[in-house]
């Protein structure tokens, strides 16, 4: 909290303004620290949110008219507008808020983009690059924290491309957005869209919130040296949360599979509306129960 409320909150850190030295080394600190800590070649910390992180990957990737495979918001999807880009969207087949392997079709298109809201289990990576040539963009923003600490799926091992997220989620950081790749030609292509460039015009990014990328670094610190113990209780938490619930009446989903793989459960408001008696009782939750 500090750092967020500090004077770096009203400074540039670009190489434009004069004065910039200190702001560099702390954007090249915080970057190598993310690369340290999700072992990638490349680290963006400057998007200001993980819908500028999609933005940048569609723009990268993508020209308007193009076809972008991604998951349906009425299966967990991010609700991502691709018509107000001019992009057509084609939702991969789901089950049970995971992306069902044996229904997925060949499909000649830019980019898959897999960006889950509502994500209580890993999905297919590996069978998803099988059958897409496309760059496969791994939204991470729910279960950021839970990658870092290795109790989750590893997207860039797995098939994924390009691996993008906020770090306020389960990631416990200042809310914004990271994008992270090893491939050289994809950072690259990223690049004039999240980093300040003067010569051929800004992108996506201007000012990066200096004293949001201060904080960031922190953080990472803490997750550097606690990121394994810290995401290994989310998910012990998690279950053991579900399992208490379930016991005492209030229905969750997936006790056949363990309730859930992160941090998030799944209440099942097809069978009762808990929503107002648990906010009651300081509990809170979203419109869909988790």
């Amino acid at each position: 909290m500090n750092a967020l409320a500090s004077d770096l909150a009203g400074r540039y850190g670009d190489g434009w303004y004069g004065g910039s030295k200190y702001a560099i080394e702390i954007y090249e600190k915080v970057e190598k620290l993310a690369r340290k800590i999700f072992n990638t070649k490349h680290a963006f910390i400057t998007p200001i949110s993980g819908n500028i992180c999609d933005l940048a990957i569609i723009f990268s990737f993508t020209r308007a008219g193009d076809e972008i495979v991604s998951i349906p918001k009425e299966h967990g999807g991010y609700p991502l507008s691709f018509k107000k880009f001019e992009r057509r969207f084609y939702p991969l087949p789901m089950k049970d808020y995971v992306i069902d392997e044996e229904k997925i079709e060949e499909r000649k298109v830019p980019l898959v983009l897999i960006a889950s809201s509502i994500i209580l289990f890993p999905h297919p990576l590996r069978r998803i690059a099988k059958k897409f040539d496309s760059v496969i963009a791994y939204d991470a923003s729910h279960v950021l924290g839970l990658i870092a600490g290795g109790q989750f799926q590893q997207p860039l091992k797995e098939g994924a491309n390009i691996m993008i997220g906020s770090p306020h989620k389960s990631f416990p950081g200042p809310q914004g957005g990271i994008v992270l790749t090893n491939d050289d030609e994809i950072a690259e292509k990223l690049a004039p869209y999240l980093l300040f460039d003067y010569e051929q015009g800004i992108g996506l990014i201007d000012n990066p919130h200096l004293n949001r990328i201060a904080c960031l670094g922190i953080v990472m610190e803490e997750m550097n040296g606690n990121g394994k113990h810290y995401a290994k209780q989310i998910v012990r938490n998690a279950k053991y949360l579900a399992k208490c619930l379930d016991e005492l009446g209030i229905a969750v989903k997936y006790a056949e599979k363990g309730y859930t793989e992160s941090h998030q459960i799944l209440l099942d408001f097809e069978a009762f509306n808990y929503f107002k008696k648990l906010e009651e009782n300081n509990i809170f939750i979203d419109c869909i129960g988790r």
